[in-house]
């Protein structure tokens, strides 16, 4: 336990951090307070998100294994390495309680069979089926990766700030009212001494006038 220097100036220096400190600690409660409320409001957009990206992954592999079996592996490569690349995307940020959250915008992602750079009529509807099922697949994937990655970010920051409250809390804020306690308790035992050795003083200091302060009428008599 580190010594303390028991004076009025560090019992009010104890004071005065314990009071910056708690005001420190109910900001963050703020903050975590705000957090949570982003987080709860993202957290059921983004499970349904999850669960409806699941479904269309599941269903997007129903069409390319029909696909597969009824036209061969050959002819989905041979569209896939024709179909236009490249999806133009715009990432935007903002700011909440200090943390920042993400927004992507991005074109598009559904085609209409003349897009897919194939010639409809020369391929079997299987293909454009496959395309459809993974396109929806793709624009599902890219409006929730920058949502994920929000609630993500605002998990950790919640975490965090949950430990720093605590750590104010329990650990920083008990420290500094027992170290303020202790230099109380000193300062009053010093205070309570030399009460006490002013009494003894006067005591002293009263008994020798009372043992010599009487007239001397012996003498005068002589």
């Amino acid at each position: 336990m580190q010594s303390i220097v028991a004076t009025r100036s560090e019992l009010l220096d104890r004071r005065r951090r314990a009071v910056f400190v708690a005001q420190g600690r109910d900001l963050l409660k703020d903050k975590r307070t705000a957090l949570v409320r982003e987080f709860r409001y993202h957290e059921g957009e983004l499970l349904n998100g999850l669960e409806r990206l699941r479904a269309l992954a599941v269903e997007a592999r129903q069409r390319l294994d029909e696909a597969t079996a009824v036209c061969g592996p050959e002819a989905l490569r041979s569209g896939a390495l024709v179909a236009p690349t490249g999806i133009g995307v715009d990432l935007r940020s903002r700011t909440v309680a200090g943390v920042r959250l993400f927004d992507l915008r991005h074109d598009p992602v559904l085609r209409n069979p003349a897009t897919r750079g194939w010639a409809p009529a020369l391929v079997s509807p299987h293909l454009d089926t496959v395309a459809q099922a993974y396109e929806q697949q793709l624009e599902w994937l890219l409006d929730l990766c920058a949502l994920e990655l929000s609630v993500r970010r605002l998990a950790t920051e919640i975490a965090r700030t949950t430990k720093q409250v605590n750590a104010l809390d329990n650990i920083v804020l008990p420290q500094l009212h027992d170290e303020a306690r202790r230099i109380a308790l000193t300062l009053d035992e010093r205070e309570r001494e030399e009460h006490a050795r002013l009494r003894r003083a006067r005591a002293r200091r009263a008994s020798r006038d009372t043992a010599g302060g009487g007239p001397d009428y012996t003498r005068s008599a002589a």
